[in-house]
């Protein structure tokens, strides 16, 4: 039975291999225009862009890897994470706020992994919108957690799916792996957080993180 370390090594190799592919259909398509017309064609180049996706998401994330915990200012990881994402939002024609408290917000992260749970969310709503709308982030303390609200006014998630949202392969994105909000779910949890969503279809939907103040545990995930 292959271990952890054999696990991330098999999703390194396979996404060099997918990336690969994906130049050498680029090279094709670029010397040979033509191809364009052949049947099949668009839809293998769909699916290997899929698979380097999924891939790329999977050797992301070590199976069964310790987070590395330091104590941090949330506002600051929070402000770092979103200055990034300002330049895709404008890319998108969407708009962006942030709302911060003044006070300190002390945490226990793995700023690493927990930044791609970030990122992912961002990204996700940013996408949700199609070339318009608002993101908006806010972060606050309520009781001995922080509470971190991603707001998008874009076009929801089906009632069907809403149960699903963070299982593995579900996607309401057409080109979507549906991996990305389940590693981001396994991520919060490993730091003894919270995530749920709540839709309003067509209108945007809010995704909730918590995450205790302060947490002396050794966590890990997946």
């Amino acid at each position: 039975m292959l271990n952890n370390e054999y696990y991330s090594q098999v999703f390194h190799e396979m996404k060099n291999s997918v990336t690969l592919i994906s130049s050498y259909l680029q090279l094709i398509e670029k010397k040979h225009p033509e191809i364009l017309s052949f049947d099949y064609w668009i839809t293998s180049k769909n699916e290997t862009a899929r698979l380097r996706t999924i891939t790329t998401e999977l050797s992301q994330v070590k199976l069964g890897s310790q987070l590395t915990l330091e104590i941090a200012d949330f506002r600051d990881f929070i402000a770092d994470c979103c200055r990034g994402f300002h330049c895709l939002a404008d890319q998108e024609g969407v708009t962006f706020a942030l709302t911060l408290p003044d006070t300190p917000l002390p945490v226990l992260i793995d700023a690493k992994q927990l930044r791609l749970a970030m990122v992912n969310l961002l990204k996700n709503s940013c996408e949700a919108m199609n070339h318009h709308g608002q993101v908006a982030v806010e972060a606050l303390v309520e009781e001995s957690h922080i509470t971190v609200r991603i707001t998008d006014s874009g076009c929801g998630i089906p009632p069907a799916l809403i149960e699903k949202v963070f299982d593995p392969f579900v996607s309401t994105k057409e080109d979507g792996s549906g991996l990305g909000l389940n590693i981001t779910r396994q991520i919060v949890t490993a730091h003894g957080g919270t995530i749920t969503v709540a839709s309003r279809e067509w209108e945007g939907c809010t995704f909730t993180m918590t995450l205790p103040c302060q947490s002396g545990r050794t966590m890990s995930f997946l």
